[in-house]
């Protein structure tokens, strides 16, 4: 097992001063990984079965010891040499490479830039019913040379400290009795490997709590204690019936049957928590403590010095609120006087202002009479020039058409023209219409119900982007829904690098259709942008956006974009990437598009549907301009449409624009930013 680059060995054997045959721990096993050499004086110090965390693995030569380095010192393993020879389990047998007198040169030799001792514990696989009472009993057997620091005695207790090595492998506690016994537990989670033997090797260091006594016995044992103890108290609470014709010697004799010794103190101590939860113990202990006077008499004292404590702490409270409510009445005061005051105040300018309202209305009513008769002179006399001059008029017609009778007719095919009236204004779709409308977008386009409506809502301040590869042919389709004929097609390409240029393209009707905008400014026009990454959209994207904030180019024009996955493509930069709305079709889209049904109104903002969204985004993390965007985006949705369906949309829309400014990666970089091909 390796853990950031490191790996785990394990000291197989000793053979020399300095020379160590380790094994690599793998799969939770020691006799599965490869066998090296090395010379390192830490991990031989270590001695053998002791676990190392090595890093940095170099080669080194094969070694060679000289013959008085063949023997190795007594302290670098241990055990002895006649325990060497004792057969354990099967599991440490080393293998037939290493028993058959291993020695340096026979495997690969390695060094260590770093090593680290690794801490051991033993914890027996499911748990062991034997374990405690071989603890008790000294008879612990860890088939480990090297000690372990922990034991795991029941699941997720330890014990780091209160046990001993013993000779031949052997473990025990230091105390013999189970009943208060310090554990700890891992308050970290550390790597580790489980052998199969039972050990436990910690590939982290791991962090213990503080120890605490446990009960170690069983729960026989515990409840049989509690019984006892319970039985023994029922038996102290009163002296037999016979008691006063008892002989003072038996009588002391039982009195000294009913007393505790040191033993049983430390064995109550241990059950407390256990008897505290018995409800015979609440029928006992008042009858035990209420015998005793200095009991009452103190408990009488508690009673007289709460019930002081307590009035002296409500008249504190009191009079608390009175000085608070005093000071509230005083402001109250002042706050009246002021407002009387203030008043009189308006009352008198209300006088002063209605008299000059008076003035001023007499003046411009003579002032208007004044001009409404220059205006009826003029007109006179204007009227007058006029007659005149259609009198002179028609005595030029007369002499010209005795002089050229065929001018008549193009002066009549003229006239006739020019009585051609206007066409109608496009109409408004209704409700019913819009809606249907919508849903005929949703399956033409892939999109949700939800995210097609949050188009409609902010396509008039962003830019909605429709991501994918047959993302123009959406964006075209919605465009052409919302104005018909009238919308605008715009196709991108490096050689439109500004607004002048998208203004020129005689195909796009970009500018017809703002000329249209500008003349019914109650209506929705739209401009689908085909390709937005197949230009260098930062020349004119940003300027549109502006100008129509500050009303240059028409409010009312709406702007839908798309953004291909493939191709010629040029990256958008962040200060771009915040004026899109990108929205990627969660389903495949269905030949077809939407028909139009009449012209979009202009939405405005409805307070009643703004207060709804304010409940919707209460419990939403959003920060406040986030939380206005959204509110104002989602105002603008259509009154049939779920705020809780819609509000997804609009708040993936808020993490968008959260990781531009954070400069973090969002899923929808490969369409604007990390391009390839």
């Amino acid at each position: 097992m390796s853990a950031s680059g490191k790996t785990v060995y394990r000291v197989k054997q000793l053979v020399a001063h300095d020379v160590a045959i380790i094994a690599e721990v793998k799969d939770g096993e020691a006799h599965r990984g490869k066998l090296r050499e090395t010379r390192d004086s830490r991990i031989a110090l270590g001695g053998t079965d002791s676990f190392w965390l090595i890093g940095g693995e170099k080669k080194e030569s094969k070694l060679v010891v000289q013959k008085d380095d063949i023997s190795v010192p007594v302290f670098a393993s241990g055990i002895s040499s006649m325990a060497s020879k004792i057969r354990a389990s099967s599991v440490f047998e080393l293998p037939k490479v290493v028993n058959d007198n291993a020695g340096p040169g026979k495997f690969d030799a390695v060094s260590f830039t770093t090593v680290t001792r690794l801490t051991v514990g033993y914890s027996p696989h499911g748990g062991s019913e034997e374990l405690l009472p071989a603890l008790s009993k000294g008879t612990l057997h860890i088939p480990l040379e090297a000690p372990v620091s922990a034991i795991e005695v029941r699941p997720g207790h330890w014990l780091t400290s209160g046990f001993e090595a013993l000779p031949a492998g052997r473990y025990g506690l230091r105390q013999q009795s189970l009943r208060s016994v310090a554990t700890a537990s891992l308050e970290n989670r550390p790597d580790m490997i489980r052998l199969a033997n039972g050990l436990v090797v910690f590939v982290s260091p791991p962090k213990w709590s503080e120890p605490k006594s446990t009960d170690l016995r069983s729960e026989e044992e515990i409840h049989e204690s509690v019984e006892r103890w319970l039985s023994r108290s029922t038996a102290a609470l009163s002296l037999p019936g016979d008691a006063g014709s008892l002989e003072p010697a038996e009588l002391l004799r039982l009195l000294a049957d009913r007393a505790i010794s040191e033993e049983e103190k430390a064995d109550l101590a241990s059950i407390a928590g256990r008897l505290s939860k018995r409800s015979e113990l609440a029928d006992i202990l008042p009858e035990i403590l209420g015998r005793d006077p200095a009991f009452r008499d103190r408990l009488a004292g508690f009673e007289e010095s709460e019930k002081a404590r307590l009035r002296t702490e409500l008249e504190e409270q009191l009079r608390r609120e009175m000085e608070v409510e005093r000071a509230r009445l005083a402001a109250l005061r002042i706050e009246v006087a002021d407002a009387e005051t203030k008043l009189a105040s308006f009352s008198h300018r209300e006088a002063l202002l209605r008299s000059e309202t008076e003035k001023h209305e007499e003046m411009l009513r003579s002032r208007i009479a004044s001009a409404a008769e220059g205006i009826r002179n003029e007109s006179s006399r204007e009227t007058a020039a006029i007659r005149d001059e259609v009198a002179r008029l028609r005595d030029d017609m007369a002499q010209i058409a005795t002089a050229v009778p065929a001018a008549a007719e193009p002066v009549a095919e003229a006239r006739t023209e020019e009585s051609i009236p206007a066409a109608p204004p496009p109409r408004f779709a209704s409700d019913e219409q819009r809606q249907k409308t919508l849903n005929e977008l949703a399956v033409a386009t892939g999109l949700t119900l939800a995210e097609v409506a949050a188009i409609v809502a902010t396509a008039t301040d962003v830019v909605p982007v429709l991501l994918g590869p047959d993302s123009a042919a959406a964006a075209v389709d919605i465009a052409t829904a919302f104005a018909g004929d009238d919308a605008a097609i715009v196709f991108c390409d490096p050689t439109k690098i500004s607004l002048t240029d998208l203004l020129n393209d005689e195909h796009s009707g970009l500018r017809e259709a703002i000329d249209k905008a500008k003349e019914r400014p109650e209506a929705l026009y739209a401009a689908a942008i085909c390709g937005i990454t197949s230009g260098p959209c930062e020349y004119w994207l940003p300027q549109i956006i502006a100008m129509r904030r500050v009303g240059r180019l028409p409010r009312n024009l709406a702007l839908v974009a798309s953004a291909g996955a493939d191709g010629l493509r040029v990256p958008i930069p962040d200060s771009t990437l915040r004026h899109l709305f990108p929205l990627k079709p969660s389903k495949a889209p269905r030949p077809g598009s939407a028909k139009f049904e009449g012209l979009w109104p202009m939405t405005n903002l409805d307070q009643e549907r703004v207060r709804e969204v304010v409940e919707v985004l209460a419990g939403r993390e959003l920060e406040g301009s986030a939380m206005q965007a959204v509110a104002r985006a989602l105002a603008r949705t259509p009154s049939w449409m779920q705020l809780s369906d819609a509000v997804l949309v609009f708040l993936r829309q808020a993490k968008w624009l959260a990781a531009i400014a954070a400069g973090h990666e969002h899923e929808h970089d490969e369409y604007f930013i990390d391009m390839e091909g």
